[in-house]
């Protein structure tokens, strides 16, 4: 399945153009979704703007917080597999994981309409659930 994952608001807390505070949970789940065989894409407004925003999502992803998991003990041996950017942003599904497995596409962004969401933690306004978003994910099968 492709996995559509959008960076501000859902990796991370909003604060374009700087990089918000971490979403935590999210690494983690999208490790376990690479390790089912899904393909990760960075599917983010920042690939609109050439100024540097979107290399500097990527290199949050594929570096920083990547190096930061490996770093525990139960994730010492994890292989990364980058995550590509799409060449524009397409507009996420709503949060229907029937219709994800049927479609064999899934969008976990904070603007898709029924996704699970919490509060921000540094700013007003809210992110995805990534609690929540992992447990529906093992309840379809989509993860283990």
């Amino acid at each position: 399945m492709n996995i559509y994952l959008d960076f501000d608001g859902t990796v991370v807390e909003h604060d374009y153009p700087k990089i918000g505070r971490c979403n935590f949970g999210c690494i983690e789940v999208i490790k376990k979704l690479q390790d089912s065989g899904h393909t990760i894409i960075l599917n983010t407004m920042r690939v609109e703007f050439n100024n540097g925003t979107l290399e500097g999502a990527l290199e949050v992803i594929n570096e920083k917080y990547w190096m930061m998991l490996k770093k525990r003990s139960d994730f010492e041996n994890f292989k990364l597999q980058p995550i590509f950017s799409t060449t524009k942003k397409l507009h996420p599904w709503s949060w229907n994981l029937n219709q994800a497995i049927l479609g064999n596409e899934l969008y976990i962004d904070d603007i898709a309409s029924g996704i699970p969401l919490k509060p921000c933690c540094t700013i007003l306004g809210n992110m995805v659930d990534w609690d929540e978003v992992e447990k529906q994910l093992k309840e379809k099968g989509i993860i283990k």
